[in-house]
């Protein structure tokens, strides 16, 4: 739900004004209305962009640093400014050293083949009318004569190539051919001595910056709060209007309801003038979202997409059962289910309070796909519904317990001792022998009746679904949605505009229902049609009725049959197509249980190596379902916010748009 919120204006003369909003920022409960928004012009530009400094320093201190601790609070801070300064010195110190570092290593590249040389001996020789020359080619294009017809000294050899001197007079141009490479301005050792250099310089600063880390870290959190307070505390003096002269400002914001008391009270004690207010038409109210500790959890989710208008219904208590059935659904496992709870009690133990909230969630949605998981029959990827079908004696006498007549039992009893290995030869065995509706009447008892190659199986693997009742479940699912949505944009619209206006949407959801209802108990002979017929046409012609006559109160009535036939044209394939998507759920479900039962086939299958086939079985396992719970999990995830945001917003009437209440207090 919304949290109802007060507007108030607050007039007050210049000199009092920060006295006003000093006390405004101590209760800390208004959201003040925003007019003007600042930028780097502004007088606090230089703050705007320290701001950003301290939070730029923060992101790389844990790469420099990655052992400091967030509860790391040192008693002796230093100044934020001069910490910043610090280290930001320090990176461009490791940047500079780094940038070098780089120009060097294509340098160094060059000149390692050559190794070490006296250029003041190759200046010598060429004053003395030698000349030096430096050559490279492959082993096989080395020519030996070469060494035979000038003065040749091989230098090196690397991966396949050879690295030698040539040394002439200079009148003479040898014939080799080889590829002819500048001498290297310097020595390998000389290259790699800088590099150090520049490699200690790196060290020194590192090992400066983990030392002053916990230091520096908490006093670029202070200059982040100071920095922020002084922003916020501007930015908020910059909403009041200005009036006789400057004289006299006006200030507006937002209360909840429940705070108000505390806000009489310190205007009891101020200088300050003020009144509510209704909001104007089209106005931006502040949206406080207040649910059950259940839906909160689901309200970051909600914050993804955005925030209800303050004046519509918050849809996040509604939602919520959904997605997480919706989650379970497609995660389509219990084994993997199982994981994300266990593992969301060990991880609750580690992390910070503010992430528990998420990880609850997870373990809900844990739940759901554990339940999910059970009803589709399938445990890290194992196939529970598979698990062999036998008739026993007991078998033979729950049937007779449970009301199967004797002549079927007799006929059952024929297959008693014959092991059937999944559900489909099972059932095909037992229609042989009984019939197809017989068997369709009591399949649900036949089924349960059967013992399991697993026992503890047997009281409840008769209800879990196949993969064609899985779809038909995702389906009903879908549908169930959908109606729901209509029915909460009914309410919507009647606390917006009033019930009249949501009489068109009632006629829609009538119509639906009836159809199905009459429809659907007619294909499972539950509902004669016959018998009920003056009954179903009176709905049906009420429903078309209030589509056609109640679409839009104000029209006249052309108008509004033809909206009418628009507005029918437009639900009718946007309710089917939006059904069509729930069909993700079944796909998303069936695809995570068959690549879990492909690794297990996969893993099994190495268990034939000889001595080490059980290592390579544990790693292709915890390889495989880790990547398939990876991936399971992120389309688990999306799905059904798609479907939330698209399918469900769009039947509920959702319009979205509002704003955050983000009150004026000191921070941190």
């Amino acid at each position: 739900m919304i949290t109802e919120v007060k507007k108030y204006t607050f007039i007050v003369h210049h000199s009092d004004y920060s006295s006003l909003l000093d006390s405004l920022r101590d209760l800390g409960v208004v959201h003040i209305v925003e007019k003007r928004k600042l930028d780097e012009n502004s007088p606090v530009g230089d703050d705007m962009k320290a701001l950003n400094k301290y939070r730029e320093a923060i992101r790389k201190l844990p790469a420099l640093a990655p052992d400091i601790s967030s509860e790391d609070k040192p008693a002796d801070l230093s100044d934020p400014r001069d910490a910043l300064n610090e280290f930001r010195e320090l990176l461009i110190e490791i940047e500079n050293a780094r940038h070098q570092i780089e120009i060097l290593n294509p340098e160094a590249v060059k000149a390692l083949p050559w190794g070490d040389f006296d250029k003041k001996t190759i200046s010598k020789l060429k004053e003395a009318g030698w000349r030096v020359r430096l050559y490279t080619c492959s082993e096989k294009k080395f020519d030996p004569k070469w060494e035979e017809s000038y003065h040749v000294e091989l230098i090196s050899k690397s991966k396949g190539r050879l690295y030698f001197a040539l040394v002439h007079k200079d009148e003479t141009e040898p014939d080799i051919k080889a590829d002819e490479v500048d001498i290297p301005e310097r020595t390998i050792s000389t290259i790699n001595a800088q590099k150090e250099e520049n490699e200690n310089r790196i060290r020194e600063a590192e090992s400066v910056i983990k030392q002053k880390a916990p230091v520096w870290k908490a006093s670029l959190n202070k200059g982040v709060e100071e920095t922020m307070s002084r922003l916020e505390y501007f930015e908020a003096a910059e909403q009041a209007d200005k009036y006789a002269e400057g004289n006299l400002y006006v200030l507006e914001g937002w209360i909840p309801v429940s705070e108000e008391q505390r806000l009489q009270i310190l205007l009891g004690k101020s200088d300050c003038y003020s009144f509510v207010s209704e909001p104007e038409p089209g106005e931006k109210i502040p949206v406080i979202l207040k649910n059950s500790r259940f839906a909160t959890l689901f309200e970051p989710i909600t914050k993804l997409f955005s925030l209800p208008e303050y004046r519509e219904l918050d849809l996040t208590p509604f939602f919520a059962p959904f997605f997480m059935l919706f989650f379970g659904f497609c995660l389509g496992d219990a084994g993997y289910g199982l994981i994300f709870i266990l593992a969301g009690f060990i991880v609750k133990r580690k992390v910070d309070k503010k992430y528990k909230p998420v990880i609850t969630l997870a373990q809900y949605f844990g739940v759901a796909a554990l339940i999910m998981g059970l009803v589709s029959g399938s445990f890290f990827g194992i196939n529970l519904i598979d698990s062999g079908y036998t008739i026993t004696e007991q078998s033979v006498r729950y049937m007779n317990n449970a009301g199967i007549p004797d002549n079927t039992v007799s006929m059952i009893d024929q297959a008693k001792g014959i092991h059937f290995e999944s559900r489909k030869s099972f059932s095909d065995g037992i229609i042989q022998i009984v019939g197809d509706d017989n068997f369709n009447k009591h399949k649900r008892l036949i089924l349960r009746s059967a013992e399991s190659d697993i026992p503890f199986l047997n009281t409840f693997r008769h209800l879990m679904l196949d993969s064609l009742n899985l779809f038909y479940l995702s389906m009903i699912l879908g549908a169930l949605q959908i109606i729901f949505g209509m029915i909460l944009k009914v309410v919507n619209i009647s606390k917006q505009k009033g019930f009249r206006y949501s009489l068109s949407t009632v006629g829609w959801i009538v119509l639906i229902l009836t159809i199905s209802v009459f429809q659907g108990g007619k294909m499972l002979d539950l509902v004669n049609i016959e018998n009920l017929r003056l009954l179903y046409t009176s709905l049906i012609v009420i429903a078309v009725g209030l589509i056609f006559l109640f679409n839009n109160p104000n029209k006249n009535i052309f108008i509004k049959l033809g909206l009418a036939l628009w507005d029918s044209y437009g639900i009718i394939t946007g309710v089917f197509g939006d059904l069509l998507s729930y069909i993700r759920l079944f796909a998303l479900g069936i695809s995570s249980s068959i690549l879990g039962f492909v690794f297990n086939e996969i893993s099994a299958q190495l268990l034939s190596v000889k001595y080490v086939g059980w290592l390579f079985f544990i790693i292709v396992l915890l390889i495989g379902h880790s990547l398939n719970i990876a991936i399971a999990t992120l389309g688990s995830f999306v799905h059904p916010m798609r479907l939330t945001f698209v399918e469900f917003y769009k039947n509920a009437g959702f319009s979205g748009g509002g704003i955050e209440y983000k009150p004026f207090k000191i921070k941190k």
